[in-house]
């Protein structure tokens, strides 16, 4: 049962806030002591609520793509822990559809609460000095060992979808539609041929949504649309939809829809593999270089594809944007080719599938792996001075901290935290 953990202020920590973040947290901290993080967690949301406060107060403000963008980083990092969107939903209990509507208003607020802290740490700046500095108060015996590390980067080809297949995909869904229109049930048909994963089986039913939290064309349509009315055709960057709204209230909508994706036929996927086919043979001929390749043959990334042909394709530490990673980070999937391999190799072409399922064909480059060491400020100065600069960073937000939490009214509710970084927070 939901109820209040802390006030701070005017905002409050629901149990369910509380319950929702730890679970996350648990997920990059596997093995950790669950109380502890409790403990830690819950101190962190005493903290980003007082931040929100001023960030109200101080108006920052926070856009719907901001939102949708942190929503998705968030689903590619989560889903690449558990290995499939399948394992992911088995964890959090629920489909991703329903935990994307359920994240939103906490993601809303965790963006407004992480300008606020840019705000207050936007002057404090790193020196190489203090880098040093921060390395040498380190003892010996407690520098760190470094696990493998991989620089890897992967060509991505998708195959496009041809003209016919656009206008099969559409014609199946005009004869759904009409046998909507002659009185079979829109729900069965729903289950039966829609595309979508998160509300097929649910009979087409999609959780309540508002403007910015749909693509473009789909909330034009289902704000436009009238109760309980069906709607042409119309198409997204996802597929062919026909919706019908349920309900509207105020500026949210209920909504069912059908979608019909239009599928790659085996001339399509052909084409693509004669694309990677031709870029594999340029790399081991040595007749083109990595990035030169990427940028020539592969495909741009998209919605369901975390894919930057900027970045010539290297996965990178999604914390950090360091193209150097652990080994154990990479996806299963490529761990499992990358592992067989050696710098400066690059693999066959491997038919795979996107997060969306459409067929794609992929290269996996392995510029370079380092053993496992012990942390130095040759091999490691980047990660040096990335703890360095939270470090400080850190100190500064704690003075922040201290400063405001006086001035706001705390207080816990209910129970008692056996949690030693507590202790000095309850107060009116």
């Amino acid at each position: 049962m939901d109820g209040v953990l802390v006030v701070v202020g005017n905002k409050v920590i629901l149990r369910s806030e509380l319950e929702e973040n730890k679970k996350q947290r648990e997920m990059d901290m596997l093995g950790k002591d669950p109380h502890a993080i409790e403990c830690m967690v819950l101190e962190q949301l005493i903290i980003g609520k007082l931040l929100l406060h001023q960030a109200e107060i101080d108006s920052l403000p926070v856009t719907s793509e901001e939102i949708e963008y942190r929503i998705d980083n968030n689903l590619r990092y989560y889903r690449s822990k558990t290995g499939s969107t399948e394992q992911l939903e088995k964890y959090l209990g629920k489909s991703i559809a329903v935990w994307k509507e359920e994240i939103r208003p906490l993601m809303t607020e965790e963006l407004m609460i992480q300008a606020m802290r840019n705000s207050i740490l936007r002057d404090v700046k790193i020196s190489p000095q203090e880098v040093k500095a921060f390395y040498d108060s380190i003892p010996m015996d407690s520098l760190p060992v470094i696990p493998t590390e991989v620089a890897v980067a992967q060509l991505l080809v998708i195959p496009p979808v041809s003209l016919e297949s656009k206008e099969f995909a559409r014609e199946q869904l005009e004869s759904v539609r009409r046998r909507i229109m002659r009185g079979e049930s829109f729900q069965k048909l729903a289950r039966a041929y829609s595309m979508d994963p998160g509300s097929k089986a649910q009979g087409g039913l999609l959780p309540e949504f508002g403007r910015g939290e749909m693509a473009s064309e789909f909330e034009r349509v289902a704000f436009k649309l009238k109760p309980d009315s069906l709607s042409p055709i119309f198409e997204t960057e996802f597929g062919y939809h026909i919706m019908r709204v349920s309900k509207r209230r105020g500026e949210r909508v209920v909504a069912s829809h059908i979608l019909i994706r239009a599928e790659n036929t085996n001339d399509d996927i052909t084409r693509a593999l004669y694309k990677i086919d031709s870029a594999y043979n340029l790399l081991v001929d040595n007749k083109i270089q990595w990035c030169d390749a990427v940028k020539k043959y592969a495909t741009v990334g998209d919605k369901f594809v975390a894919y930057d042909k900027g970045s010539c394709g290297y996965f990178t530490d999604m914390r950090s944007g360091i193209q150097t990673l652990q080994f154990e980070s990479l996806p299963p999937d490529v761990r499992k080719i990358a592992e067989k391999m050696k710098p400066g190799e690059v693999s066959s072409p491997v038919l795979t599938s996107t997060e969306d399922g459409r067929p794609v064909y992929r290269l996996i480059y392995v510029n370079s792996i380092v053993p496992p060491h012990t942390a130095n400020l040759i091999q490691d100065y980047s990660k040096i001075q990335m703890q360095a600069d939270y470090k400080k960073k850190d100190e500064t937000l704690q003075k922040w901290v201290k400063a405001h939490r006086n001035l706001n009214y705390i207080r816990f509710k209910g129970r008692t935290y056996d949690c030693e970084n507590l202790k000095s927070w309850e107060h009116e």
